[in-house]
């Protein structure tokens, strides 16, 4: 008796798991066209995006390609015009040994005004170079949220 029982039950809660429901048709052929279409939709929406963000990678390490070439040429110009700043503090040095002091004076004086607009023209550059550094990074992390 309790034999019989228990192969009723079976036979009722027989459903393994990954088992489709007793109630359930299996999906019909058009539901299967239906879902690959909607998995073909949902693939080609990813691929799509996947190119758009690997294009706008490349865009952005372009970007920070020029960003570095220009930082570079900005350090080389400092260092050229230190330079200069060099060559012309060695030149005032000489000239105050020498007699003509007043107009060793004035191009000192030229020396000091022109450092002076060098260095701001630098600070601008640096600004404007943090700046863009700024926006590659928040494009950068838009298109990683993306």
């Amino acid at each position: 008796m309790l034999n019989k029982i228990n192969s009723e039950v079976a036979l009722v809660f027989g459903n393994k798991l990954g088992d489709l429901p007793s109630n359930r048709y299996p999906p019909s052929r058009t539901e299967l066209e239906n879902q690959l279409t909607c998995t073909k939709h949902d693939l080609n929406i990813a691929l799509s995006s996947g190119i758009q963000l690997g294009t706008r990678c490349n865009l952005l390490i372009k970007n920070n390609e020029s960003f570095s070439e220009h930082a570079c040429q900005l350090e080389n110009e400092a260092r050229e015009l230190k330079n200069q700043i060099t060559y012309k503090d060695i030149s005032l040095t000489s000239a105050k040994i020498q007699d003509g002091l007043s107009e060793m004076e004035s191009l000192r004086n030229e020396s000091e005004l022109e450092n002076t607009n060098l260095f701001l023209a630098k600070l601008d550059l640096e600004k404007t170079l943090f700046r863009k550094k700024d926006e590659l990074t928040q494009i950068k992390d838009n298109l990683v949220s993306a």
